[in-house]
């Protein structure tokens, strides 16, 4: 015996917002004499998941002069999206660091897609660092990284 189909019900096909969200994005942030550049190379790498390529650069300044203090490059390749202007981060990874030193982190946070006053794309983001071998997490400020 064959079953039967509804011809009223269509199948909706997987909404896919990733491609929403590609593009190049910085925002700096101050913290007293302490300069953080951030970046996001936002690429997409399937239906609703998202390859991030963060990096950030610390700096300070010392006699007029600009000294780098520190870079970190997260590699994340397991960002979700969840609608056309939000995406998830939950996943644990090797960073990369200027200084040599080994470092395993889980970041987690969620980003929201809006456009800001001057009609550029930004997304909206608090995270959480912690570092996976003594368990102390870092809370990132909230940051609004603008599309460039």
């Amino acid at each position: 015996m064959g079953a039967c189909k509804d011809k009223d019900k269509e199948v909706d096909p997987e909404n896919n917002f990733a491609a929403e969200f590609v593009g190049n994005y910085y925002t700096l942030y101050i913290d007293g004499q302490i300069l953080s550049e951030h970046t996001w190379d936002v690429e997409r790498l399937d239906n609703n998941r998202l390859k991030i390529a963060y990096t950030q650069n610390r700096s300070t300044t010392i006699s007029g002069q600009n000294v780098p203090i520190l870079t970190q490059k997260w590699n994340l390749t397991n960002v979700t999206t969840t609608s056309g202007d939000q995406f998830s981060i939950n996943e644990t990874v090797d960073v990369e660091q200027s200084s040599g030193a080994a470092l395993k982190q889980k970041v987690v946070g969620v980003g929201t897609k809006v456009i800001n006053a001057s009609g550029v794309q930004q997304i909206n983001i608090e995270m959480a660092l912690t570092n996976t071998a003594t368990g102390v997490e870092e809370k990132l400020p909230y940051l609004e990284f603008k599309k460039k």
